[in-house]
């Protein structure tokens, strides 16, 4: 068994919750590795023991507070395993920095005029990280370490910045973005009457199917709500997405479905029944089908790998006999590996979306939910590159994509149980809209973004881009402006320009 140890002091600036969050050790690719990690706290912070098998290097992954750049999941390069600790502001900021360099080598962006903010904040980062390498006091390393990292992670955002502005120049140059490339979740429970003008402006409305609401009882059907809304929704000429059919977390499901989650083939006979109620009363509504959404993670239900891709394969051919030409997604979630890693047999989003295209399932698109500041692992924020680096996944998948799901609170959430995380407000959702949806759009594959929930309700209080009371945040104006501005074409590119919204204190997409 291999150990690693990794010392944080508290001073520099870098902190950890008590207990630690989200730790891991990764290998190549970013793999998750089984190991035993402890953590044993000392006056000024204290020193994590990791031990793993057979591993020739590792990285170590971690939740940690940066201060101005906010609460996020970051990770240090592979290291070889050895006894004396390393310092743990020292390698995440050698990470950081790497990243910089190899994004900078994937994207051609190593051109100082492409980037010249990101390339001179980079520049300051590097310095003072080689500068912290060579002082003999350890405590002054970690400071000047832990001014790095700050410095690495504004250079970081910045490129993924400039890079998103070059692609969204090239991608909108001749022509605007298309009608449907705005969207947003409505909430059933509203309705539709009462949120008609804070949906002006979305182009596209996505219509959660809850089983759980619709039927209660075995046999006895409830589409009031989804009927009020899809009639209203084709008046308006609105593009509905539908779904998903097939759910498989326990608040989605009804009891008495829950009770059979152990029996596949009974699951699936129940989940065919209330499939074909959905589509054949809604085939003609319906724009885009989410056929299956988050099945790979096994959470609640739990699937072999050939459960899944046939799930997924009943769900897709259903919609497609009702009508051929209906178009059908294909959604994941934990697009970081956070939940299957906890859960055996699970695939992660992007195993599960090469396993479909291996076995031959055709969909029109895929999606992807992106969720940040929520209670669940998977929503545990990240840095800008990070998010850029996940989209560029999608990249050899060859499908269209849509974000069908995006979203972050505008007021701070009650943290569980020995978590905690970022203060968040209205201000800081709509910075992080900001930053997000243009690198999100600047993908080429990337072809529409989707609001998760239009308006707070009580199981999404406060992701809402309106409040419960009915006012708008001001996350809900800025995407409106972002469809305005896109809608028209961008013109040619001609030199960076203020992209992000840097004051100087917040540089992550948290």
């Amino acid at each position: 068994m291999d150990t690693f140890r990794f010392k944080i002091d508290e001073r520099t600036g870098l902190r950890v919750g008590r207990p630690p969050v989200a730790v891991r050790m990764l290998g190549p690719d970013n793999a998750m590795l089984r190991a035993e990690i402890k953590f044993r706290p000392d006056e000024f912070g204290g020193i994590f023991t990791c031990k793993t098998h057979e591993v020739i290097d590792a990285a170590f992954r971690l939740q940690v507070d940066t201060g101005r750049a906010g609460v996020l999941i970051l990770q240090t390069c592979l290291l070889p395993p050895r006894e004396e600790p390393y310092d743990l502001a020292v390698e995440l900021a050698r990470h950081q920095i790497a990243v910089f360099m190899n994004k900078s080598e994937d994207w051609e962006m190593f051109d100082p005029s492409r980037a010249p903010e990101a390339v001179e904040t980079f520049e300051h980062a590097r310095h003072i990280f080689t500068d912290s390498l060579i002082t003999q006091d350890p405590q002054e390393q970690g400071a000047m370490a832990f001014a790095a990292l700050d410095q690495g992670l504004r250079a970081t955002d910045r490129l993924a910045h400039a890079h998103a502005d070059i692609l969204l120049h090239r991608k909108f140059r001749s022509r605007g973005a298309s009608s449907t490339t705005f969207g947003t979740t409505v909430s059933l429970h509203h309705a539709p009457q009462a949120q008609e003008n804070l949906l002006k402006g979305f182009d596209v409305l996505s219509m959660p199917i809850r089983w759980v609401d619709i039927e209660t009882t075995q046999g006895t059907y409830d589409f009031s709500r989804l009927d009020e809304w899809m009639k209203w929704a084709k008046t308006q000429k609105r593009p509905i997405v539908a779904g998903p059919l097939v759910s498989v977390t326990a608040e989605d499901l009804p009891p008495w479905v829950s009770e059979q989650r152990a029996h596949y083939s009974v699951f699936r006979d129940l989940t065919y029944d209330f499939m074909e109620a959905v589509v054949s009363r809604y085939i003609q509504f319906v724009g885009i089908w989410k056929v299956v959404s988050g099945i790979h993670i096994n959470g609640d239900v739990r699937f072999k790998s050939s459960e899944m891709i046939d799930l997924t394969r009943t769900a897709n051919l259903l919609v497609r006999q009702y009508r051929r030409g209906a178009r059908t997604m294909i959604e994941v979630d934990d697009l970081f590996g956070d939940l299957a890693a906890k859960s055996s047999g699970s695939l992660n989003a992007f195993e599960y979306l090469e396993k479909v295209r291996s076995e031959g399932l055709r969909c029109d698109c895929f999606g992807a939910r992106l969720i940040v500041g929520g209670q669940s692992p998977s929503q545990r924020s990240r840095d800008l590159m990070t998010v850029s680096h996940v989209l560029d996944r999608f990249v050899t998948l060859d499908k269209p994509v849509l974000i069908s799901a995006f979203g972050a609170p505008g007021s701070t959430q009650e943290p569980a149980a020995g978590r905690w995380g970022a203060n968040w407000d209205a201000q800081r959702q709509a910075s992080w809209v900001s930053r997000f949806v243009p690198v999100a759009l600047s993908k080429p594959y990337i072809e529409s973004v989707i609001w998760d929930s239009h308006q707070d309700v009580p199981a999404r209080q406060g992701f809402g881009l309106v409040d419960s009371s009915g006012a708008p945040r001001l996350a809900h104006e800025k995407l409106l402006s972002m469809r305005r501005r896109l809608r028209q074409p961008l013109g040619p590119w001609e030199g960076q320009r203020a992209t992000h919204e840097d004051s100087g204190d917040r540089n992550t997409t948290e």
